[in-house]
Order: structure tokens, then C-alpha cells, then sequence
């Protein structure tokens, strides 16, 4: 029996992990032999050439691996397939595991749903097709007197590893993904996470040999999929110890690991051991959601907000690794005014990412399930992103999506910290306000960079002092692009900077990059030629000058 396992990535640098786990399964657990290979294409790729692809393959069965992001053009595929190819459609991920007689109702074209681990659910079906499917935990199909649902059973074992020489020879350097752990110890009613199993963590000796091998496998990134990394403290440190002291050894020095931890719960001896991490080697996402008490109690989140304040601080003093944290707007009991508070409070902290997302009500979700107690409005449609709530209304869900797409240009880019440090802790506007104000004006329109930093001038210039808001934006432009052109609002034509490039040129490097503060009479230089910091930008450096314009 010929089978394809199928999947659509949200982007070619995405290496997904589901299919080569089912396939890791059907080896692993089959009673069988079969012809079994893994497709991969992304959402961006032609749907009616990829349909075309696995159809030449002429398989028995096919099986997609269904998200969010993939829901929909994997759908199509599958009736594409259907129409011309009389294989077994089966499906299973999240997007459908949760409905399954609902996506067979719906969808003539899918023969199958499987929800649960696939490791072992799809090779038991694979083994079972010509015979009993009845006892196929997870599995839910049409019947003679209508849908048959399987009751899933619960596994404790470390599954198979998905990372198979086909796996390698398939990454091609892509952004990889390493499961270590399965479940998660919260119950947070926005996610999954806490109702796919018990949280129960992998064979610790398998890990790391799979570390090494991701490792060394050209990959430049290798993130975690495990919630909470940090869950259990002593496995944390001995995984993060591992990586330290083989950094720069079996591990090559370019490759980084992305975590997601839960903040306020991060031990002391963790903290010790990240403070001591080669530069780079780690990034941590770590999830906020809110710094409303009684919203994060509606919502399931246990979170000691004083502590996790503490330690996103401790973290970012480290120096030595990416921070990325996260706010969720729409979230129950949450309004404008609660959320701005949040935003300030994240915004304070000096994250290198602050990412400003929205609610979305995933099918099994207690936030999609229970409609009484967590009321919104949201889209049909995948990402079923929320529309409104009684916190929130359409407007200013609308106007917050302005406002993240400022903060995601001004500071996620790293591209103009300067100008939103003296904005916010000078003149004293708060961070929201920066934001959302500017955003708004700016409505999500695409420019240049260049003509984002004359909008960014012109619609500050007036609310604080003219001069100091243009030498922050040049020194931003300097500090974050080797091809942003100035504005032609911001020049002045000096002959002080012919002076001033030529004693660069001789006593420092023809390629320093440099601007005149004439507020302060400095001059503010960056050398392009070094690495960017952990914002994204070049350092840059004041020298003093005096009235000629000599260097002090």
C-alpha cells in the first residue's frame, strides 16, 4: 500500500515536525510494510500543483496534518485529489481533531479523522484499513446506521524521533523543531496546549542525542515546542547545561534555541544558567497574556505578575539573549483602558519583541466552547481572530490593530528605539499613546522606510522640541540600515560634515556612518562593519566637537 503523508508549512523556512512524527509512528509501530513518503509544501505554493504532485504518486492513502494556518488550502487540495484520484483522505491536527464528525459532515471528500498522539493512532489505522476499525483510538468515521467516534486512549511512552535521514536531507538549513515534552501543567481557556494530554516528558537521553543531530544538521535555529519548558526546573537546567557545554564543540556556535517559558515560575539556579549562556545561543518567548489580575483569572492563567516582572528584567539585563514576550488583546474582562496598562507594563520591561497579538477561538478551546462564559464575536474563517467583545469594541479592535502594526515597524523592527525612548521617557508620552496615535494617523499604509521616518517627524515634530526629535530619527536610521536614505525634511546641508567624514576617514574607518547633533555638539557615529546587537541595530557612539567642528 502506497501513503503519503502531506503537510503545508506557514513558510519554506518552517521545517514542520507532524508528518515526519507520523512517519516516525508507521516504522516504529506498524504490523506492516509500507511504500511510505512525506510531501511538504507551503500555504504560499500552487494549490492545483501540489494536488497534482501527490496525485502522479498515485497513493492509497493520503493523510494532512491540519492547522490554523493550513486549514484551508489543505482542504482544497483534498478535494482536488478526490475528484481525481480514488484514494483514503484522512485528516488529523488540531483543526480538525476537535470536530471530527462536524469536518465529515461538512467535507465529502475527507474519509477519515484522527484526533490524538499519531504516532501511534495512525499506524494502528494504516494496519486496520482491510479490517476492524472499530478499536482505532481516536479515529471517528462514517458507519452503516451514521458517524462512528473511537474513544482516544491516553499513551505514556516517549514517542518514536521523527528526525530520519529523509528528515535531514529535506531541511535544507530551514528553521528545525524539537518536542521533548508533551502536555502542559496550565489550563489556560484560549489554548490547547493543556487538553491534548497530561504533561509528560521524553526520554532525556533521546533529547539530546536529537539535539546534536539538529544541531549539526546546518539548521541556524532550533526551537522547542514543549509550552513550558521550564516546568519541570531540574530537567531545564540539565537540558540547557548540555547545550553549554557543548557549544562551540558538537554544537556548532551559530546555531540558537528557542524556548517558551513560563516567566514567573524560572528558579534561581535556571536564571543562573541562562546569565552564563554563550551570546546568542538562546531566545525565550515568554508569554504574558495580560497584567490583569482578574483577567488572567477568567481566563485560567495562574501567573505571579510581581515575580514575572522581575525576572523578564533579570533576563534582558543578561545581555547575552533574545527576549520576546507576548500580549494577547481581546482577552475576557479586558478593556481599552486595562489593556493599555498591560501594554504600558510590557512596554517598560525593554523586551527585544514585543508582540502584540489577538484572541483567537480555537476549535476545542474552553473560550470557543463555553460562549456564555467567555462572550465575543470572531471570524468564521481561520484564524477565527476575534471581532469584538463586551470589552472591546469593533472600533478598537480595528484601532489596535494600528497600533500593532507601529509597534511592530517602530520597535520589534528595532529600527527607531532613539526616537521612542525620547518620546516615551523624555517627553513623557506613554508607550500606548506613541503607538496607537501614530499608528492610526498612519492606518496601516505601506512606504518606505524612509518616508516612515518623515511620517514618524511630522506628526511628533509638534509636541516636543523640533531639533531633538530629527537628531533621534537620524541617529535611529544610522543605527538600524545600511540603505536608508534620509528624508529630505531631516537634511541639513553642512560643510562641517566634509570635515568631519574626512577625520573619520583617516583616524577611524572610511566607512563610519555619521550625523551632527547640533542640540548637544556632539557627533552620533556607527560602525557598520560590527555585528548588530540583540535589538537588531549597530552600536553607535557620541563624540564631542568643537565650534569648528573638529573632533574633541
Amino acid at each position: 500500500m502506497k501513503v503519503i503523508i502531506a503537510c503545508l508549512n506557514s513558510k519554506y523556512v518552517h521545517a514542520s515536525l507532524s508528518p515526519w512524527c507520523l512517519l516516525a509512528g508507521v516504522r516504529e509501530f506498524s504490523k506492516n510494510d509500507y511504500d511510505i513518503s512525506v510531501m511538504e509544501s507551503t500555504i504560499n505554493g500552487d494549490v492545483n500543483a501540489f494536488a497534482e504532485k501527490i496525485i502522479n504518486k498515485k497513493p492509497d492513502v493520503v493523510a494532512f496534518s491540519c492547522y490554523i494556518w493550513n486549514i484551508t488550502k489543505t482542504l482544497k487540495i483534498c478535494s482536488i485529489i478526490k475528484a481525481n484520484c480514488g484514494c483514503i483522505i484522512v485528516l488529523g491536527g488540531p483543526e480538525v481533531a476537535y470536530r471530527p464528525k462536524d469536518v465529515l459532515e461538512k467535507y465529502e471528500f475527507a474519509d477519515y479523522v484522527l484526533s490524538g498522539e499519531g504516532e501511534w493512532i495512525f499506524p494502528d489505522f494504516l494496519d486496520s484499513l482491510n479490517a476492524d476499525l472499530s478499536a482505532v483510538s481516536g479515529l471517528t468515521y462514517r458507519g452503516n446506521d451514521g458517524f462512528v467516534n473511537v474513544e482516544e486512549k491516553e499513551y505514556t511512552d516517549t514517542p518514536p524521533s521523527p528526525f530520519c535521514d529523509e528528515f535531514f536531507e529535506n531541511l535544507g538549513g530551514r528553521i528545525s523543531y524539537i518536542e521533548t515534552a508533551r502536555g502542559c501543567p496550565y489550563r489556560c481557556a484560549f489554548c490547547l496546549s493543556g487538553r491534548c494530554s497530561q504533561l509528560r516528558f521524553f526520554d532525556i537521553q533521546r533529547v539530546k542525542t536529537d539535539i546534536i543531530r539538529l544541531s549539526q544538521s546546518g539548521t541556524q535555529t532550533v526551537k522547542f515546542v514543549d509550552r513550558t519548558f521550564n516546568a519541570n526546573a531540574e530537567r531545564a537546567n540539565e537540558m540547557l547545561t548540555f547545550i553549554k557545554e557543548n557549544y562551540g564543540k558538537e554544537i556548532p556556535q551559530s546555531v540558537c534555541f528557542h524556548f517558551e517559558i513560563a516567566g514567573d515560575i524560572l528558579k534561581e539556579s535556571t536564571l543562573e544558567i541562562l546569565s552564563s549562556m554563550p551570546y546568542g545561543a538562546v531566545q525565550l518567548e515568554i508569554g504574558m497574556q495580560s497584567f490583569n489580575e482578574e483577567t488572567l483569572r477568567l481566563i485560567n492563567r495562574r501567573t505571579n505578575t510581581k515575580k514575572l516582572i522581575e525576572n523578564i528584567r533579570r533576563l534582558i539585563s543578561f545581555n547575552n539573549m533574545h527576549i520576546h514576550i507576548d500580549l494577547i488583546a481581546g482577552l475576557t474582562g479586558e478593556d481599552l483602558e486595562s489593556f493599555k496598562a498591560s501594554f504600558d507594563i510590557g512596554y517598560s520591561l525593554k523586551a527585544h519583541m514585543l508582540q502584540m497579538g489577538f484572541l483567537k477561538l480555537l476549535y476545542g478551546a474552553e473560550m470557543r466552547e463555553n460562549a456564555t462564559k467567555y462572550p465575543c464575536t470572531f471570524t468564521d474563517e481561520p484564524p477565527y481572530e476575534v471581532t469584538s467583545t463586551p470589552w472591546l469594541s469593533s472600533d478598537e479592535i480595528t484601532m489596535l490593530k494600528n497600533c500593532e502594526d507601529a509597534l511592530d515597524r517602530l520597535y520589534n523592527s528595532g529600527r527607531f528605539l532613539l526616537t521612542l525612548g525620547y518620546l516615551t521617557d523624555e517627553i513623557g508620552i506613554s508607550p500606548f499613546d506613541v503607538f496607537n496615535s501614530f499608528g492610526n494617523s498612519v492606518n496601516g499604509n505601506k512606504m518606505s522606510l524612509s518616508a516612515y521616518a518623515e511620517s514618524l517627524y511630522n506628526f511628533f515634530c509638534d509636541k516636543c522640541d523640533r531639533e531633538v526629535l530629527r537628531e533621534k530619527i537620524l541617529c535611529d536610521l544610522l543605527c538600524c540600515s545600511s540603505s536608508a536614505q534620509i528624508p529630505d525634511t531631516l537634511i541639513i546641508k553642512d560643510p562641517l560634515y566634509k570635515k568631519i567624514k574626512k577625520h573619520f576617514a583617516e583616524n577611524v574607518d572610511k566607512n563610519i556612518k555619521f550625523t551632527i547633533l547640533y542640540s548637544k555638539n556632539q557627533v552620533f557615529a556607527v560602525d557598520r562593519s560590527t555585528e548588530k546587537n540583540l535589538y537588531n541595530r549597530y552600536e553607535g557612539r557620541l563624540y564631542d566637537i568643537d565650534k569648528e567642528g573638529n573632533i574633541i
